[in-house]
């Protein structure tokens, strides 16, 4: 009976553990992720659009088990971990692929269309053998690992889904924002370059009154 009791407690502390450290994991990917955008396109916020859609997927993970009545067991838990290394590594590759598109023809709703279907159904093939792959396990006799099989093949949709219909509408408005930054920055420039001309037709005719220079 003593020995049951310890198991159990044990049992418990691994989950717990498990399921505190998913969110310094989250925040760790947050912060490698800003460093990493930071160090190659100067733009460190995408690493919020790249990890947002993971909170997404492990909430529709947890609410699919319950429904499934699948316990968070030791096994279980492990693949909600794994979703945050699941669900990133798919939206880096759609926000990478929108920014290649996006810059190409600095249009942000066509950029969106051309990532979802170039990308888009890349990921989805990956995703179906990932999941075919995994999925073998269900016929395990095992309930452990038929549970494992479970989660891992609706976490795995869940990441294809989420990045699919959360990242290119996010890197819509990105795009959309550095456009508005850029067309800004023209018109400063613009300004600016007018400024330059007056000072310089003030300079050689002295005589004129301000902005004479530029009719």
């Amino acid at each position: 009976m003593s020995q049951t009791i310890v198991s159990f407690a044990v049992t418990d502390a691994v989950k717990d553990g498990q399921t505190q450290s998913i969110s310094t994991t989250v925040a760790l990917a947050v912060g490698v992720l800003a460093i990493f955008f930071w160090l190659t396109v100067r733009q460190p916020l995408l690493a919020i659009i790249a990890v947002g859609p993971t909170f997404l997927v492990l909430i529709s993970v947890l609410g699919t088990m319950a429904l499934l009545d699948i316990p968070y067991t030791i096994v279980t838990s492990i693949i909600t971990a794994l979703s945050i290394g699941i669900g990133v590594d798919y939206t880096i590759h759609v926000i990478h692929r929108y920014r290649e598109e996006y810059g190409r023809r600095r249009d942000p709703e066509q950029a969106a269309v051309r990532t979802l279907a170039t990308t888009g159904s890349a990921l989805l093939g990956s995703a179906l053998t990932t999941g075919l792959g995994i999925g073998v396990l269900i016929a395990s006799p095992l309930l452990a690992s038929q549970q494992f099989a479970i989660t891992a093949a609706i976490t795995i949709l869940y990441s294809l889904i989420f990045s699919i219909l959360v990242v290119p509408p996010a890197m819509t408005i990105w795009g959309a924002y550095q456009n508005v930054r850029l067309r800004s920055n023209l018109q400063r420039m613009a300004e600016d370059l007018d400024s330059e001309i007056e000072a310089v037709y003030q300079r050689r005719n002295p005589s004129l009154p301000p902005g004479n220079g530029m009719r």
